[in-house]
């Protein structure tokens, strides 16, 4: 079993990281003060994130940590990665973030270390985990473009303005999404908001309007394996966000499905996403490493 996670009391500053505090910081994005989300100890890798697993808001009805809400810590943890490669701040976007599940959300707290980023100019490849106590529940990986995040930062007082933490009875609750038939829907909330210059939905909240929208058309029986979301342009927080679906493959073991995210038009959208899922129960985690020799 790994160490215990363990919230830490004044994080180190990053040169990178908007304000200098990357707490500050957290507590400064709308959907991350809402979720708790703050900087762990974690004795393997130098930067990993958590929600706070004391609120109702960041749990499902199983009273795990919902897998919507891992979606907003992937997203959240990959870019503050990037933040502490950097000698100052940078607006940056998410190109892509993917999340191939392992292992359920677990019913404790949940973390998501950065394991390492690659720079390509200013393309950055991240990838990181998302563990708790026990191992290991997912990998992720997330392209961002540096530079060219719409509204930015760029003189926004950081710890102006924090969110407090949502008292919502669960994660769907907070995202409070309407069912319209075809297509689910997110009416904007002040504590949706990822960027607060433009203003836009944190990318998080997307991708768990995208992963709502696809689990709600499996069969019974199946269960999500990965969700993949490309972000293809801002989603304005002044407007409803809206998710249809297009299954591509249903068979007895294995089901793929596409989801569309669209606010005032749905030939001009903001965000594609798939899932993956199979009817395979959940069996036993087995971890190789494998080594030369």
């Amino acid at each position: 079993m790994r160490p215990p996670i363990t919230i830490q009391p004044g994080a180190a500053t990053r040169a990178g990281v908007p304000g200098g505090d990357p707490d500050a910081h957290l507590a400064s994005i709308p959907a991350c003060g809402a979720l708790g989300m703050r900087v762990v100890a974690d004795g393997d890798h130098a930067l990993a994130l958590a929600l706070d697993p004391r609120l109702p808001a960041t749990r499902s009805a199983g009273n795990g940590i919902d897998p919507g809400a891992a979606l907003l810590l992937a997203d959240q943890a990959t870019a503050n990665g990037i933040f502490a490669t950097m000698s100052a701040p940078s607006p940056m976007m998410t190109l892509q973030l993917r999340v191939d599940w392992i292992a359920p959300p677990p019913a404790g707290a949940l973390v998501c270390a950065v394991a390492d980023v690659v720079r390509d100019g200013d393309l950055a490849l991240v990838r990181g985990i998302l563990r708790d106590d026990g191992g290991l529940s997912a990998t992720v990986t997330a392209r961002y473009l540096v530079g060219a995040m719409p509204g930015g930062f760029r003189e926004v007082p950081v710890g102006d303005g924090t969110t407090p933490p949502s008292d919502a009875a669960s994660f769907d609750a907070w995202l409070d999404i309407q069912d319209g038939g075809e297509t689910l829907t997110i009416v904007p909330r002040p504590d949706h908001v990822g960027a607060r210059l433009l203003p836009a939905f944190h990318g998080g909240v997307v991708s768990a309007l995208i992963k709502r929208a696809g689990r709600r058309h499996l069969a019974p029986g199946f269960r999500a394996l990965d969700t993949d979301v490309r972000f293809l342009a801002p989603a304005r927080a002044d407007l409803p966000l809206h998710a249809s679906v297009q299954p591509r493959r249903s068979g007895r073991r294995a089901a793929t499905i596409d989801v569309t995210a669209y606010q005032d038009d749905p030939v001009r959208p903001v965000a594609v996403g798939r899932l993956t899922a199979v009817s395979d129960a959940a069996g036993t985690v087995t971890a190789y490493r494998l080594t030369r020799g």
